[in-house]
């Protein structure tokens, strides 16, 4: 159960002991104007209460000792000595008026379990000094009625606080277990300054700020943080929510921060209550990026706005607004795909169609030999046209997890001597044993041409075969004389569509000839990668041996 009295903001409670002191100051001033004035001793000695009462408000405030109860409680006993002392009728008679503000204001403050026991006391207090400076058959009447007035305006103002407590405990509960961030702010030094650039000549704030982010950086660290909520500890991986409260600080949540700074200003500035903008390039306590949609939103209090009651809303987007980025990502990488794919399509495929035309329309001008010479042209270009949808076909099936994969004891050395003669006959293979490894024949043919185009387009010009077996492991190396790849594209030339710049004269590529021959050799229990040796490129395919081996004389 909540037994503690709600406390009120500190500036409330400091106003109050400042309203006091001075009331108290002024009573204590009229004590000695009207004593010297009537010639009554008795007034001035009077002016020693409220004296004290305005000593000691003054020396909370310097103290910043802020218990408005404590200072409202030496105030009623102060008066009731006083009325004991001088025994002035009237001055007795008026005294009622402030012990009965004093009394039900104090209820106020008294924590809910003290509640009864606190006006009890009070009201009888008020009872027994009244009834011993009133005489005759009145006296109880008039003893009654002033410490009725206490308990009656007690229980009133008791249960206005009942009523206080639950709409702040409601209120509070809403704004801890809100599902979105919510942060209480205090825009108040803000507004003042953006008063004073006003004043100062600044019709537009909002270049103004654009333009020195150093100002924006200044006003924001008059805004103060006085609350937060359980969503924000944890949007921003705060290790303590006592963190959050008090100025911002630009070197740790707010950094990227300050163009929903400058959208919050603006709206002040534009006497605007609500404010809508979003946070890019913030980071949180533990340096994991974060973006956020801002709903800024101060009240409005007879006319003006309460900048000091600001209540600001985060969103977090930021997995929305990576997967918006992923998406426009995928988008290019569509477009130029299909705009690779129609290039590389229509170049072989325009080969063909003009081929083919012309050797319809010779009507026998071209001699046997030079058809012979243009048909196989023809085969060449339609062969790189099979070669480049098989390439899709494998992609699109192993992404789709219906690869198929008919391993079977393959000669590594036979099927790669195979390949690099019918691709260049120039290119050596080097070998002292051709292992035999388990694997789908047809796709380690398609890896080492792969790796051959690639090695003609990309790399260096001597290209050589190297074939052995480790272990349990058969190994064939593509390489080449080409210069290293940098730390980022070693990994990259393995992602789709990927292509390096390729030499002169020799046509490009769709970029999958690498995805698809590392896909194929892990599917076939193996692997492939990329490495440089200083002199050397080196792309190494890797597959597990059969359990025979061949040896080249």
């Amino acid at each position: 159960m909540q037994t503690a009295a709600p406390r009120l903001p500190t500036n409330i409670e400091k106003s109050l002991i400042g309203l006091v002191a001075l009331l108290s100051g002024m009573a204590a001033v009229a004590y000695v104007v009207i004593g010297w004035l009537t010639g009554e001793p008795a007034l001035i000695v009077g002016a020693v209460g409220p004296g004290f009462v305005s000593i000691v408000g003054i020396a909370f405030l310097r103290l910043a000792y802020e218990r408005i109860l404590t200072l409202l409680i030496i105030t009623s006993v102060v008066i009731l000595i006083e009325d004991r002392l001088l025994g002035i009728e009237d001055i007795a008679h008026a005294a009622i008026v402030p012990l009965t503000i004093i009394g039900i204001t104090g209820a106020f403050f008294v924590s809910r379990r003290f509640v009864v026991p606190y006006v009890g006391v009070f009201a009888v207090g008020v009872f027994f000094s009244r009834l011993s400076l009133f005489e005759g058959e009145t006296q109880y009447l008039q003893a009654t009625i002033a410490a009725g007035s206490v308990v009656f305006g007690a229980v009133l103002l008791s249960w206005i606080r009942r009523e206080f407590e639950r709409r702040e405990e409601r209120h509070h509960s809403l704004f801890q277990h809100a599902p979105v961030s919510l942060w209480s702010e205090d825009f108040s030094g803000v507004g003042v300054e953006l008063k004073a650039l006003a004043d100062g000549g600044i019709t537009d704030i909002e270049e103004y700020l654009t333009s020195n982010p150093e100002e924006v950086r200044r006003l924001a660290a008059l805004v103060q943080i006085t609350d937060v909520n359980e969503a924000t500890v944890l949007l921003t991986e705060a290790p303590d929510r006592d963190l959050l409260l008090g100025s911002f600080s630009m070197d740790t949540f707010s950094r990227g921060a300050l163009e929903s700074f400058i959208a919050q200003f603006v709206g002040i500035a534009n006497d605007a209550e609500k404010v809508t903008t979003e946070l890019k390039g913030g980071l949180t306590f533990t340096g994991h990026p974060i973006e956020a949609l801002i709903v800024w939103s101060a009240p409005r209090v007879g006319g003006v706005l309460d900048l000091s009651n600001v209540t600001v809303a985060m969103v977090d987007v930021t997995r929305q607004r990576q997967a918006e980025r992923r998406l426009q990502d995928l988008i290019r990488s569509k477009d130029q795909f299909v705009a690779t794919i129609s290039h590389e399509l229509r170049t072989p495929l325009t080969a063909v169609v003009g081929i083919a035309e012309e050797l319809r329309d010779s009507n026998g001008s071209i001699d046997n030999e030079e058809r012979q010479e243009l048909l196989g042209l023809v085969a060449d270009q339609g062969l790189e046209v099979s070669r480049i949808v098989e390439d899709l076909l494998i992609v699109a099936r192993s992404d789709a997890g219906n690869l198929i994969i008919n391993n079977q004891p393959v000669d590594l050395g036979a099927e790669a001597i195979k390949v690099a003669q019918a691709i260049d006959p120039s290119i050596t293979v080097e070998m002292n044993d051709s292992p035999v490894v388990v694997a789908d024949p047809q796709r380690v043919r398609q890896i080492i041409r792969n790796l051959i185009t690639n090695a003609q387009r990309y790399g260096g010009p001597a290209i050589c075969i190297v074939i052995g077996a480790e272990g349990t492991r058969g190994f064939l190396e593509v390489r080449d004389n080409g210069e290293a790849l940098s730390p980022s594209g070693r990994s990259e030339i393995f992602e789709p569509y990927t292509r390096a710049e390729q030499r002169t004269g020799v046509t490009a590529s769709v970029g999958l000839g690498l995805t698809v021959s590392r896909r194929l050799a892990r599917h076939m229990g193996g692997d492939l990668v990329y490495a440089h040796d200083g002199g050397e490129t080196i792309f190494l395919l890797t597959l597990a041996t059969s359990d025979r081996t061949l040896t080249v004389s």
